[in-house]
């Protein structure tokens, strides 16, 4: 849910001042009297006397909590009169009381969002754009890459969330599974064929029992890498997909040859897959993962340490093809500002602050992807007692980054139905109730239906 809107940004002081009166009135008959609008949020620009309550809204665990708390804590602590409202939720139980909340016009200031979901909520109007705010400096971007900074744009080319952490899906390796099985780590710039090579030939060198891969067929975050590096359009304008059912077709009969050879778990076990801290990477009990986000490659090294000190893993990126490697797509968590917000210049100083301080970023400690602040990167990279495998994940987000990535704009209706429909069908493959073209068919159908609406 989430907005398209008016948008005033004139230079002349008079005439915003004017124009956001003017279409603060007319905003106000059409919401029901609230006294900021996106008109208003514009002329002000975010800024303001940062003071007073605001309220802010995250997903996460206990460790997340508490590190956002402190975080906020340090804002409330350099802002006196400052008070802050937190709401923290599990990741699905978060979407189920936003979803509420944004259809009540009762959000939170700030709230956290993601791309995946971030037009499910711009295209009902709940957001304000921050466009007008990075403009007056009130939010700076100076410090963050382009790519990133455009990871929180919306259809219509707004900027309504600043990406505070970064992710990114990776292929995760077991390294001395790897070297039992022979073949090592792919080589730079391997191929989508290069890969399946690769566990066709580790199979049968692995330990009974261990699989040279997940069955990652319905995993939808692979598949986006894939048709990336194809040079396969993603979704068209109107928000439908914009990839081909031959192109699918392809995608699955590459992963279903692999799940028939046993290159890959069965379909029952991997029905069991648990998150990447406990799955089946992170326990020993497959070489690679085609899906594992890379800031998840810290916790599964502590998962499998704790069950097997002798192995490691690593993270590479996805394979490439004609249009180079898939693994850019980038994963952006941050925080946008709610159109109901009645204390825009505190909302604004503290997305700033969250994103840009650098001893926020210190406090926060990458817990939600790299940061997005070049400085405040750096600065954790320079830290000498940072663990090794928390530099690698952000050595290859900032590899990644600097190849100017390709974004992907999310329509409506995303998570729910093409993630949904898309793990849904193929598992109706692997379980051997439909064929490949059988459930193609039924996820363009499903999916189409839906998507951008």
């Amino acid at each position: 849910m989430e907005l398209k809107g008016i948008t005033v940004n004139i230079r002349s002081r008079t005439t915003t001042i004017a124009a956001a009166a003017a279409v603060a009135l007319l905003m106000t008959s059409c919401i029901g009297g609230s006294r900021t609008t996106e008109a208003q949020s514009a002329g002000s620009a975010g800024k303001g006397e940062v003071k007073g309550a605001i309220g802010v809204t995250w997903w996460g665990g206990d460790q997340r909590n508490r590190l956002t708390n402190a975080v906020a804590d340090m804002f409330v602590k350099e802002h006196a009169g400052v008070t802050i409202d937190r709401q923290s939720a599990d990741w699905a139980s978060y979407w189920t009381k936003l979803n509420v909340q944004a259809a009540g016009k009762s959000l939170p200031c700030v709230v956290q969002l993601q791309g995946r979901q971030l037009n499910d909520y711009t295209k009902s109007g709940v957001l304000i754009p921050l466009d007008p705010m990075i403009d007056s400096g009130a939010i700076d971007v100076s410090d963050i890459p382009k790519a990133v900074v455009d990871a929180g744009r919306g259809t219509d080319g707004k900027v309504y969330f600043l990406p505070y952490g970064v992710a990114y899906d990776a292929v995760g390796i077991n390294t001395a599974l790897a070297k039992q099985a022979g073949v090592g780590l792919p080589a730079e710039g391997y191929t989508w064929d290069d890969f399946v090579s690769f566990l066709t030939k580790a199979q049968p060198n692995l330990p009974d029992g261990v699989a040279a891969a997940n069955l990652q067929g319905g995993i939808p975050g692979a598949f986006l890498g894939w048709a990336q590096a194809n040079g396969k359009k993603l979704f068209a304008k109107d928000g439908k997909l914009g990839f081909s059912k031959e192109d699918l077709i392809g995608y699955w009969n590459m992963w279903e040859k692999l799940r028939k050879a046993n290159v890959t778990m069965p379909a029952d076990k991997a029905a069991e897959e648990l998150g990447p801290d406990q799955g089946f990477l992170a326990t020993g009990q497959v070489m690679a993962a085609t899906e594992i986000p890379g800031n998840a490659l810290t916790a599964a090294s502590n998962t499998l340490a704790g069950n097997n000190s002798s192995q490691s893993l690593t993270t590479i990126p996805y394979p490439s093809g004609p249009n180079g490697s898939g693994a850019t797509a980038l994963s952006a968590s941050g925080f946008a500002i709610a159109k109901n917000c009645q204390n825009v210049p505190t909302a604004a100083a503290f997305i700033n602050y969250f994103t840009n301080n650098p001893s926020a970023g210190k406090v926060f400690a990458a817990d939600n992807g790299a940061p997005s602040n070049t400085k405040v990167l750096d600065a954790q990279l320079a830290d000498a007692s940072l663990a090794a495998t928390k530099k690698h994940e952000l050595e290859l987000y900032k590899q990644i980054v600097a190849a100017n990535p390709p974004i992907i704009v999310f329509p409506p209706k995303y998570q729910a139905t093409f993630e949904a429909s898309f793990r849904r069908n193929y598992d109706e493959v692997a379980f051997g109730r439909m064929t490949v073209t059988q459930a193609v068919d039924k996820f363009f159908s499903e999916a189409n239906a839906s998507l951008g609406q």
